[in-house]
């Protein structure tokens, strides 16, 4: 299976303990009501051993895929590929189209991906989420607005992993209803710096781990997601992620009298 599409039953999604521990259930539900569980119970279990939204996601759009074959509805749901998400930052290899045809490479010898979504779309939006459940030392986001409350449970899930997150916004923005910035710093004590300036902050970049760079047009705004034209961009091009993280850090610097 092409690395576009994470493995549903993987190492990451279900430790073997978890495996023994839902079997040994279900063998005592077996045992008690004289009847296996049902693929509902099996499905439920699965996402309760998932280990990000994502997998979940991908189990939630299998049991909808099997549901809608075993009931000969055909046309109840269209089968397109499953929710993916974007590689680790050890991989190679990529979503969508890589410039790897061109054979260019880093200069550590990696391989550079680009890998570009557009909206609106729940893959592309699950690509972006998923970048994110991925983060696993820094995240540093720019961005015009956040309002998304699914992009900001990401971000909480980050710093619940310890991850060190940093945000820049727009200060109008920012106390916008329904912006997420004010929240994230006062109920999670995530860094939340605005320009105070009577400009727009009109970024919308994210660095992660130094590793990877995500640019493009997209507000992180369920407008954005569900209805604009709108894209991301995502790459380990050390060029680009060196000059983003450049940017970051000097408007960090520049904002540090504004800080929420």
């Amino acid at each position: 299976m092409s690395v576009a599409y994470s493995s549903v039953v993987s190492e990451n999604v279900i430790e073997k303990k978890e495996i023994h521990q839902k079997l040994s259930v279900f063998e005592r539900h077996d045992k008690k009501h004289g009847s296996s569980p049902s693929l509902k119970q099996l499905f439920d279990s699965a996402r309760n051993a998932a280990s990000s939204e994502h997998d979940r996601d991908v189990i939630s759009w299998l049991e909808s895929a099997i549901n809608s074959r075993e009931s000969g509805d055909d046309g109840a749901v269209v089968l397109s590929t499953p929710p993916f998400s974007p590689p680790s930052h050890n991989q190679a290899s990529h979503m969508g189209e890589s410039v790897s045809s061109n054979h260019q490479k880093q200069h550590d010898g990696g391989e550079i991906f680009v890998s570009p979504v557009f909206f609106p779309s729940e893959e592309s939006f699950h690509h972006l989420v998923g970048t994110l459940d991925n983060a696993q030392q820094s995240l540093d986001i720019c961005v015009y607005t956040i309002t998304d409350d699914q992009i900001s449970a990401a971000i909480i899930r980050a710093v619940d992993r310890g991850v060190q997150v940093r945000i820049i916004t727009d200060d109008e923005k920012a106390e916008d209803l329904g912006s997420d910035a004010k929240r994230l710093a006062r109920e999670y004590n995530v860094p939340v710096r605005v320009d105070g300036s009577p400009s727009y902050m009109h970024h919308k970049f994210a660095v992660i781990d130094d590793k990877l760079v995500i640019n493009g047009s997209y507000n992180w705004t369920k407008g954005a997601r569900f209805q604009n034209r709108e894209d991301l961009t995502l790459t380990n091009s050390a060029k680009a992620v060196h000059a983003f993280k450049g940017e970051f850090e000097r408007l960090w610097r520049e904002f540090e009298a504004h800080q929420m």
